[in-house]
């Protein structure tokens, strides 16, 4: 690879241990901290490799957040030499750069590579997995077939995502004729069986929890689906078109219609890498039910093939951006480094993301109000999403085992219904911190849990001089929970018919 690439990368991973560093932790980041903290075979909502990863940092280097982003950020590290590896294998020393160079202009990437999401292990093992893949189709060498089941057992560790490259595998072996031998040898079922052994754990949090991870993930998910139309299908395209290919979008399509019509084994294999979880999910972007980072993955097979055509002149396309390329390194140069100073708070004028800023300020008055309740009293974290405000109150009080979400005021609390007992808490004071403002539906899910409720005033964090609000909560003290079961009595029926006083409704 050329020095240059060398060079980028290094400029890159600094610009990614900056903002890893300076930028507070978002709610979802939170969340998966107190994965960690509740060390498990698997969660609700996410298989446990991000927890594993948080947790360890936070081992190393404490709970602070380049703790909760280090090994999400070695990942990226990984993935980015992975890519750079089989873009050279397939088109030489320059694609090797180039790849680098497109990864980094790819904001998506860049974000999960940088925070403490599920998807930065997902897109390093899915990399690795491709890489070890090829190997075995292309040395022939049988230790390779295991080496990409435990990859693929190691992706669908990070995201359930990853099955989707099994698929896409099994698919590009179905579809050439040099390569469907393969289904005569006991290769393909080996790599398959290794790569269910990998991810066991989470098949045993499953049976043992009523498989209701896979059905929230499977089923829930289509059952959600409340909209499907045009308009959705544009904006699910434009935001992956933002947040992937800003700069690249030519190359990209250029480099989808090179994959479709091309019969060399490099770019059939990397077409079945990218179509058909792309499809997939371009599919779900017509209905209300999608994410933007789900298709990531997919971009990473059609990143090499973007690379292969930027230094190969197959077009009006490529020759544009082969002599554009330093006009994109410095470009992702400038952005990398805008990023820098934003999570520095460095850009004066510039205001910052709501959600992850203002929680110091209200865990420090959480905690002065919790600490004028009896010993033994809890906190309940409510918000929408349900993980948000409880996620972020327990990273930043340490208090992992006292926090608690939704589900203790009767709605859903995803991965929080497994960290509660009800009835062990069942008498005891709360502080409850809503996040938001309070609404007579929640009003009246708080009164059916409490013997009785009192307002403790409200925190407003704003952005210093700007009025613009960073966070908003309201905290009432709660005296004497009721868990649902014994919601029958006639003292809870009474209470919840009549409005307890105190309690202001916006």
């Amino acid at each position: 690879m050329p020095r240059w690439g060398w060079w980028f990368l290094a400029f890159v991973m600094v610009a990614r241990l900056v903002v890893a560093a300076l930028f507070p932790i978002m709610p979802e980041e939170a969340y998966h901290w107190n994965f960690g903290r509740h060390l498990d075979w698997s969660y609700f909502d996410h298989p446990p490799l991000i927890a594993w990863s948080i947790e360890l940092g936070c081992t190393l280097l404490g709970d602070c957040a380049l703790g909760v982003r280090l090994v999400p950020v070695l990942f990226s590290l990984g993935t980015a030499l992975l890519i750079a590896r089989m873009a050279g294998r397939f088109y030489g020393p320059k694609a090797a750069a180039w790849s680098l160079l497109l990864l980094a202009l790819e904001p998506g990437v860049f974000t999960v590579g940088s925070w403490g999401f599920p998807d930065a292990p997902l897109l390093f093992f899915w990399t690795l997995a491709m890489t070890c893949a090829w190997e075995a189709l292309r040395s022939r060498r049988r230790g390779w077939w295991l080496a990409a089941g435990a990859a693929m057992g190691a992706a669908m560790l990070a995201k359930y995502t990853a099955a989707f490259l099994v698929l896409s595998l099994l698919a590009y072996l179905a579809t050439s004729r040099r390569q469907r031998r393969w289904f005569a040898t006991p290769w393909p079922y080996l790599t398959t069986a290794v790569a269910l052994v990998v991810f066991s754990p989470v098949l045993y949090w499953n049976a043992t929890h009523g498989w209701v991870s896979f059905r929230f993930q499977g089923a829930d998910r289509f059952s959600a689906i409340v909209g499907v139309g045009v308009r959705l299908a544009l904006r699910s395209l434009t935001e992956q078109w933002l947040m992937i290919l800003p700069l690249t979008l030519p190359l990209g399509v250029a480099a989808g219609v090179w994959l479709c019509r091309s019969h060399r084994p490099k770019e059939r294999f990397l077409f079945w890498t990218f179509a058909p979880t792309w499809v997939f999910f371009a599919a779900m972007g017509w209905t209300t039910s999608f994410h933007l980072l789900w298709p990531l993955p997919a971009y990473l097979g059609l990143t090499v093939a973007m690379a292969g055509l930027a230094v190969r002149p197959l077009g009006a396309v490529s020759r544009a951006y082969a002599g554009w390329s330093r006009w994109l390194v410095g470009w992702a140069s400038l952005a990398l480094l805008i990023a820098s100073l934003y999570a520095a708070r460095l850009l004066p004028g510039v205001p910052p993301v709501r959600g992850p800023y203002g929680w110091d300020e209200v865990a420090e008055r959480v905690r002065q109000e919790w600490q004028q309740l009896p010993e033994g009293s809890f906190l309940i974290g409510f918000s929408h999403p349900s993980y948000r405000c409880a996620s972020e109150l327990a990273y930043h009080l340490g208090a992992p085992e006292q926090v608690y979400g939704n589900n203790l005021l009767g709605e859903e609390g995803l991965q929080y219904q497994f960290w509660s007992d009800p009835e062990q808490l069942a008498g005891r004071d709360a502080l409850v911190v809503i996040s938001g403002i309070m609404d007579e539906p929640t009003q009246i899910l708080l009164e059916r849990r409490f013997a009785s409720v009192e307002s403790a005033g409200e925190i407003v964090v704003t952005d210093g001089s700007n009025p613009r609000e960073l966070v908003h909560c309201v905290l009432y003290r709660a005296h004497g929970y009721i868990p649902e079961a014994r919601q029958g009595s006639l003292f809870s029926c009474c209470k919840t018919a009549a409005r307890l006083p105190g309690i202001p409704v916006k």
